[in-house]
């Protein structure tokens, strides 16, 4: 079987992105001035002037100038330290037992893949696709995204293509941005799905792994590093 696993929100709570960023500030705190440029263009994307894309590679100054290598390391040490022991525990079964089972296992995530691409190694999945930010030897301001852009939404179903899927098996994921990646999969799992999600999926299987549910004052402290 091939088997799509979201990442965000299907594999652990809240935005993984948003995490990062919390990690970096934190532990560089006068990357904070990032909010300079922050702030003027969350207001544009508020005014539907700059489009989300746009407004990602906006989000990932804070890493400005970074080195590549220390970009890396921080990657990899924020998945061994927060990601992978915050993995919902069913949905990591549930990853197992396909595994054991011989499946094709799949990570599409629309998360920058400099740190997508450690996790998906580190849970052993067969494959793991990331949204493909440019890393240079230093960070670039608004570094750029390849073609189709942002892997969210239908260009999830580009990059799976890319990679010789067009069909699946069964799709785990908890947001209404994957309905198309669910449209090729013959079985949906929703893990916390919203009643809109449900009602658009309706014979989707359901799955409640404990688990915090991030909030307001969660999101606004990790864009602060707080």
């Amino acid at each position: 079987m091939t088997v799509l696993f979201d990442m965000d929100g299907t594999l652990f709570s809240g935005d993984s992105q948003l995490r990062f960023a919390r990690r970096i500030l934190r532990r560089y705190g006068w990357r904070r001035l990032y909010l300079l440029l922050l702030i003027p263009c969350g207001i544009l994307r508020g005014l539907r002037i700059i489009n989300t894309p746009l407004m990602k590679r906006a989000f990932l100054s804070y890493a400005w100038g970074m080195k590549k290598e220390t970009l890396l390391q921080e990657c990899q040490a924020f998945v061994e330290e927060e990601l992978i022991p915050d993995t919902f525990a069913p949905v990591l079964e549930r990853l197992r037992a396909h595994q054991q089972a011989g499946d094709t296992t799949i990570l599409c995530s629309a998360s920058p893949h400099w740190w997508v691409q450690f996790y998906g190694k580190a849970l052993g999945f067969t494959h793991t696709i990331g949204t493909p930010v440019a890393l240079e030897e230093r960070v670039s301001l608004f570094p750029s995204i390849a073609a189709p852009g942002n892997n969210k939404g239908a260009n999830k179903l580009l990059r799976l293509a890319d990679i010789g899927i067009t069909h699946a098996d069964i799709g785990y994921t908890d947001s209404r941005a994957d309905l198309p990646m669910l449209s090729i999969c013959r079985k949906a799992v929703l893990i916390h799905p919203s009643d809109a999600l449900i009602s658009q999926v309706p014979d989707g299987e359901v799955m409640t792994p404990p688990g915090s549910v991030r909030t307001i004052p969660f999101t606004l402290g990790c864009l602060l590093g707080l």
